[in-house]
């Protein structure tokens, strides 16, 4: 079966963007550890039940790319050290491969058990943790008014979700349980796109905090294409020869041409 690359994809082309950008703005950091914690559930949930390898290396690498935007936001808006940077990202990786492998095995034990509810919840587990997520970031998006994920990333996201439950089909079993965690990623993301166009027709859509600066839609590394009334905060012309002039006439001085 072929590795479905969309979901992974979808992060890494937003670490791409707040590279370009060098900002992490409407990015909600919570969402992000939601979604690293989810895909450790989840892997450990694809190793223990003995899905294609595509599946059990995805939520691995879709973990990898959560942890980039989670270092990101720490390093563009919180100004953190590359020491103190490097050293969250090293602790992080570590729970990660300590609770991958504790819950890998708990899941290998209750399947052995024949432990249907246990092995149920450790399945759902990823999908409530992924669907926690979503909600800082809406809040987020409540608060700004806009949506400031790309659609590219979006689309790359529901794509990612849909093509994923479609490969289930293909596996000796079609898994349920493990179809939940990629149609809920669907049906949230849908929530987004529904929200970016509410906020779009109300005419916030692309604004930062409200302060009239639209956001364009596309960056690229050669700078953000950001549109801002700059006429209204640069001086006028000769304004310090006029105010010269000005004081000149007031002594009885004969203005200088």
């Amino acid at each position: 079966m072929a590795y479905n690359k969309a979901a992974n994809a979808a992060f890494a082309w937003l670490a791409w963007q707040n590279f370009c950008r060098k900002s992490t703005e409407g990015v909600s950091v919570v969402m992000l550890y939601f979604w690293f914690a989810g895909n450790m559930f989840y892997g450990a949930y694809a190793v223990a039940d003995k899905l294609y390898f595509g599946l059990i290396i995805q939520p691995q690498i879709f973990a990898f790319f959560t942890l980039l935007n989670i270092l990101q936001v720490y390093w563009y808006a919180y100004k953190w050290s590359l020491t103190k940077t490097c050293s969250t990202g090293a602790i992080l990786c570590i729970a990660y491969a300590g609770l991958h492998i504790g819950f890998w095995k708990a899941e290998e034990r209750a399947i052995a058990n024949h432990n249907d509810g246990a092995v149920t919840f450790l399945g759902v587990l990823p999908a409530i943790v992924i669907a926690a997520g979503f909600f800082p970031e809406f809040y987020v998006c409540v608060k700004e008014q806009s949506v400031e994920m790309s659609n590219f990333f979006i689309m790359l996201d529901i794509m990612g979700g849909v093509f994923s439950t479609i490969s289930l089909a293909f596996d000796h079993t079609f898994d349920y349980v493990a179809s939940i965690t990629y149609l809920i990623v669907v049906l949230l993301d849908i929530v987004l796109v529904i929200m970016k166009v509410y906020f779009y027709i109300r005419g916030t859509q692309g604004r930062v905090h409200g302060s009239g600066i639209a956001v364009s839609s596309t960056s690229s590394c050669a700078g953000s294409q950001y549109s801002s009334k700059t006429s209204e905060t640069s001086p006028r012309p000769f304004a310090n020869n006029d105010n010269v002039e000005l004081q000149q006439l007031e002594e009885g001085k004969q203005p200088v041409q």
